[in-house]
């Protein structure tokens, strides 16, 4: 991973603080589960409060409920199949400038092979999304730029979200690093508010 393409180019030199691998678990990670959730679970409340209007009552509260039952089951056989595999590769780097993710080559293959049979295959939006899960692989975000710190301690997670228009980024950190890294984001970002 090239660090330095990541940021826009300045002219103090960049010093590389912390950097790791991890695996990150699918299964049981409330983490993901609260992601799925606000992905799936929202819409498929906003679409049964839509369904009310028909009339339908039991329309509307057994489809939702369906809908996110069929991607639950989805969801936790990917989960099974990830965790198996040991997880999602993920390598973090903290640096004097700010925080860098980039997700593992395997992940960055499937989003390759998802593009890729879109494209064979004709379907514009199976394509566009592996070039999407492709774009979302690697992101970066400044210190300066944190506005908003989420700490998760027994899990060794904390999340940072930039300025509008940054990506947050998830930070999984070891047992044997995560105090060290969250005394630096801390202390990097003074005005970010600490959840």
């Amino acid at each position: 991973m090239d660090i330095n393409t990541n940021l826009a180019v300045t002219s103090v030199k960049e010093e590389v603080l912390f950097k790791w691998d991890h695996k990150i678990k699918m299964l049981f990670n409330p983490v993901l589960w609260g992601s799925f959730l606000a992905c799936f679970g929202i819409p498929a409340i906003l679409l049964g409060i839509g369904f009310s209007f028909t009339g339908d009552l039991k329309v509307a509260v057994l489809f939702p409920a369906v809908l996110v039952a069929f991607f639950a089951v989805i969801w936790f056989i990917v989960g099974i199949v990830i965790d198996i595999g040991g997880g999602f590769s993920a390598s973090f780097v903290i640096t004097t400038r700010g925080i860098y993710f980039s997700s593992g080559p395997q992940a960055k293959k499937a989003a390759d092979m998802a593009a890729l049979i879109g494209a064979l295959a004709g379907s514009a939006a199976t394509a566009g999304v592996g070039m999407l899960a492709r774009a979302e692989q690697d992101t970066s975000v400044e210190w300066g730029k944190i506005r908003k710190v989420k700490i998760r301690a027994a899990m060794h997670y904390i999340y940072v979200r930039g300025s509008f228009g940054n990506k947050p980024i998830g930070i999984y950190c070891m047992p044997d690093n995560f105090q060290k890294v969250l005394d630096m984001v801390r202390a990097k970002c003074p005005g970010a508010k600490v959840v």
